[in-house]
């Protein structure tokens, strides 16, 4: 792949990310809330009593980013801290039900955005979209 090709994709991935957290913000319940806010929250949701390491290694983030990360949102009253009763050293985390709600709206938004691009492909450029990010992903 020439090196202007590969220019032009990170400046995709840059712009659509963006769009993507612009419109994950528009919402007045999320503004105090970044993309990565909502990520975490999405990854807790999907991993209830997951711990705080847990969250490092999927976001590939350092632990003490990690915990800096978790205190914001505990704050906001979107995650909780539930200490293990067997090995209280041990930190679960579990997304409140105003943080679950928060999740749930940032979706919707991003949704109608996401399916508004999609739907200017054709059903083969669609399936090849998917295989195509299925492939990055990797």
């Amino acid at each position: 792949m020439s090196k202007e090709l590969t220019n032009d994709l990170i400046t995709l991935i840059f712009n659509t990310s963006q769009i993507l957290k612009e419109k994950a913000r528009a919402n007045n319940k999320a503004k105090d809330c970044s993309f990565l806010h909502i990520h975490t929250l999405h990854y807790i949701k999907g991993h209830e009593g997951t711990a705080m390491r847990d969250v490092a290694d999927y976001l590939h983030i350092a632990p003490p980013s990690a915990t800096s990360l978790i205190n914001s949102l505990v704050k906001k009253d979107l995650v909780k801290r539930i200490i293990d009763i067997v090995d209280r050293r041990t930190v679960k985390l579990r997304i409140t039900p105003s943080g679950a709600e928060l999740l749930k709206d940032s979706f919707k938004k991003m949704s109608v955005i996401i399916e508004k691009g999609i739907n200017k492909l054709s059903e083969k450029e669609k399936e090849n979209f998917i295989i195509i990010l299925n492939k990055i992903a990797q």
